[in-house]
């Protein structure tokens, strides 16, 4: 005997177990799927990272102005030592205002509370003062050097130490000979 269906329709055996199967797979593949919660187009103007642009940003200013009080960067053709801490305030500001409009541009991701926090602004800070309280007594190669590989390592990875001794080494080598050749500056040496 055939069995019927709710509406008075045969069944037969196939149809019943591909309506079951049919069933399993639907209840098996079905998730609670929730839209995402809307999305509030708020822009932060102050965050950890933002706070200490601004400050940089600050203090380049009043680098600058007090640049201002050595006198005229140049003289009768020629470049006095006034130039280069004018020219470092104004590339300190312009990468300060950079960055902080890349910063507000950039969508804020959270960041997971499990992330492990990162001082390298601090380590950063540490590092300039040992330079300055270096710069004197090491001289400006030592000094200079260390502070360089240290800034490069403090920016990447502990490996190819070897390669970043090498670039610190670059970088001090040919700043030496442009405050040398270019600004007329003599720096302190170890040797005297």
């Amino acid at each position: 005997m055939p069995l019927r269906s709710a509406r008075g329709g045969e069944i037969n055996a196939p149809d019943i177990r591909r309506q079951h199967s049919l069933a399993a797979r639907r209840s098996q593949s079905f998730t609670l799927q929730f839209p995402p919660p809307p999305t509030r187009e708020k822009k932060m103007y102050f965050n950890r990272q933002l706070v200490f642009l601004y400050i940089i940003l600050a203090v380049s200013c009043g680098y600058l102005a007090s640049s201002q009080s050595l006198g005229s960067p140049i003289v009768d053709g020629g470049l006095t030592p006034a130039f280069f801490p004018m020219l470092v305030g104004c590339a300190a500001i312009l990468f300060a205002s950079m960055l902080i409009v890349q910063k507000l541009r950039t969508v804020q991701e959270e960041v997971p509370a499990t992330a492990p926090r990162t001082y390298i602004h601090l380590w950063v800070v540490v590092a300039i003062f040992f330079y300055v309280l270096a710069f004197k007594p090491l001289g400006y190669f030592l000094s200079s050097g260390l502070f360089v590989f240290a800034l490069i390592v403090l920016f990447s990875s502990f490996e190819k130490l070897p390669v970043k001794a090498a670039l610190a080494a670059v970088v001090t080598g040919v700043a030496y000979i442009m405050f040398q050749q270019l600004f007329g500056v003599r720096l302190p040496t170890l040797w005297g």
